[in-house]
C-alpha cells in the first residue's frame, strides 16, 4: 500500500497507483471494504462491477479520477496495456481486460525493463493483450483519458467513522459487558476449559461435515474423472456427477451412457465395466453405472486458513490469471461458518471463548473444459468440493474455452476472518 499519485491533465487531476481488488460478493459493500483497508477513496471498475480501486493518502474533498478506470472505459472491449512515462524516472503500466481494470496493472516501476516485464507477466494470463501502440506520444492518451473524465464517475470519498460514535460505540458496549459479566453468576460469566473445549468440540463437527481437500483431494478427484471411459463396448458417455454420500470421504458417482453401435447391447457393457460398477439398463438405449470412490479431505486447521484480506487480493487474482482457460469461474461473497453453541447439562448456552475463531465460507462455481482443471489443483488448498459434473458434447469445436468434456465444480473456500 502506497500513497496515490495524481497528475493533472487539462487541470484534471488523474489519480495512478490505486490498489485494485476483485469485487468478491456485493458491490454494495465496498465502501465498508474501503473502510476497513485504511483507504481514502475508491472506485469500482466494470459494469457490473469486477474491480475495486482503493487510493490512499487524498484529501476526502479532493476531486480526481482514476486513470485506470478511464482507460478501462476508453477500451470496453478486448485486452488493453500501457506504458506511459509519467516523469523522467517512473514508468507507469495500465491494463483492462473487457472493460475491467486488471488487478495486477496500475503499477509504476524505476526501469522501462521492469514495466515491461510486468506486461508480459500480464500477457501470461490474458494471451490476447494487446499493447497500445509505444511510439505514440504518451501525452496523447492522457488528453484521451481525461476527456474521458467528463462521463466517468469521480473517486468516492471515503467517510471516516465519527470519533463521537466511536467513543459512544465504546460505552455502550462496556455498559453491556458490565452487565453480562457482574449480572450473571461468576461461573456463566467467563469461558471455562469446559466450555472452551466443547465450544472446538462443535466446531469440528461442523468443519467435519465439509473437509478441505486441498491440492491432494483435488487431484485424486480430477484422476477419477480422467479415468471414466468415454466409449466402451459401443456405448457413449452422456454425463456422470459425483458428489458426497452420507459419509463425507466416500463419494458417489452415476455414469449416463447411450447406446451408439447397432451392434452394441447390454451383455457387452457388461462385460467391459471397470471392477466397481452397478449397472442398470433404464431403457434400450440408456444405461447407468453407479460406483463410489473414496475421497480422503482434512478437518480444516482455523489457523492455517488464508486471511480474508488475501483472499481477496492473493488467491482471487490468481482465479483471475486462470479465467481464460475456462467459461466462468464464480467467487461468492463470505457467508459466516454456522457454530451451533453447545449446552451444559441445564440446556443453556455456554458462553464463546474470546479466542475463538471466525471463520466464513465461500461458494466457489467452476465451469470449461475437463482438460483446463488442472490449473486448480494449486489454488484448491483451502476448498472443499461438494460436487463434480462432466458433461460430453461430441459435436463440440475444441477451442481455448470450449471442449467436448466439460467439466463442472461446485466447492467453497474457507477463510479466517
Amino acid at each position: 500500500m502506497t500513497a496515490t499519485r495524481l497528475v493533472s491533465v487539462q487541470q484534471l487531476p488523474l489519480a495512478f497507483g490505486l490498489d485494485w481488488l476483485p469485487v468478491l460478493g456485493d458491490p454494495a459493500l465496498a465502501c465498508a471494504q474501503a473502510r476497513r483497508e485504511g483507504a481514502s477513496h475508491l472506485v469500482l471498475s466494470g459494469n457490473p462491477p469486477a474491480a475495486l480501486g482503493l487510493a490512499y493518502g487524498l484529501l476526502r474533498a479532493q476531486a480526481c479520477w482514476s486513470a485506470a478506470d478511464l482507460l478501462a472505459r476508453e477500451y470496453p472491449q478486448g485486452t488493453w496495456a500501457c506504458m506511459l512515462l509519467l516523469d523522467g524516472q517512473t514508468w507507469h503500466v495500465l491494463a483492462c481486460h473487457e472493460g475491467v481494470v486488471l488487478v495486477r496493472a496500475d503499477r509504476s516501476y524505476p526501469q522501462p525493463e521492469l514495466a515491461r516485464q510486468a506486461i508480459e507477466d500480464l500477457r501470461l494470463a490474458y494471451p490476447r493483450l494487446q499493447l497500445l501502440d509505444p511510439h505514440a506520444s504518451a501525452d496523447d492518451l492522457l488528453q484521451r483519458l481525461a476527456r474521458r473524465a467528463a462521463v466517468a464517475p469521480a473517486l468516492q470519498g471515503i467517510r471516516p467513522v465519527r470519533t463521537y460514535r466511536m467513543l459512544l460505540a465504546g460505552g455502550l458496549l462496556s455498559l453491556l459487558w458490565w452487565g453480562y459479566a457482574y449480572g450473571l453468576p461468576q461461573s456463566s460469566a467467563r469461558s471455562t476449559p469446559d466450555a472452551a473445549q466443547a465450544w472446538q468440540h462443535v466446531l469440528n463437527q461442523s468443519l467435519s461435515r465439509h473437509p478441505l481437500h486441498g491440492e491432494t483431494g483435488t487431484r485424486a478427484l480430477l484422476q477419477a474423472m480422467y479415468l471414466q471411459p468415454v466409449r466402451l463396448a459401443g456405448w457413449v458417455l452422456k454425463d456422470l456427477q459425483c458428489q458426497p454420500g452420507s459419509v463425507a470421504t466416500v463419494w458417489q458417482c452415476r455414469s449416463e451412457y447411450r447406446r451408439l453401435d447397432l451392434q452394441a447391447d447390454n451383455r457387452g457393457l457388461l462385460q467391459a465395466a471397470p471392477p466397481g460398477w452397478r449397472l442398470d439398463f433404464p431403457s434400450l438405449d440408456q444405461a447407468q453405472a453407479n460406483w463410489s470412490m473414496a475421497l480422503d479431505g482434512q478437518i480444516a486447521d482455523p489457523q492455517a486458513l488464508p486471511q480474508a484480506r488475501l483472499v481477496a487480493r492473493d488467491w482471487a487474482s490468481a482465479l483471475q490469471a486462470v479465467l481464460p482457460a475456462f467459461t466462468a469461474l464464480r467467487v461468492q461473497g463470505p457467508k459466516p461458518l454456522a457454530v451451533p453453541p453447545p449446552r451444559d447439562a441445564d440446556g443453556q448456552a455456554l458462553p464463546m471463548p474470546p479466542d475463538f475463531p471466525r471463520l466464513a465460507t465461500r461458494a466457489v462455481k467452476v465451469e470449461g473444459p475437463l482438460r483446463s482443471a488442472g490449473l486448480l489443483v494449486p489454488l484448491s488448498r483451502a476448498v472443499s468440493w461438494h460436487k463434480a459434473v462432466v458433461t460430453h458434447a461430441p459435436g463440440t469445436r475444441p477451442g481455448l474455452k470450449s471442449s467436448r468434456l466439460v467439466l463442472h465444480l461446485e466447492g467453497a473456500l474457507y477463510e479466517n476472518r
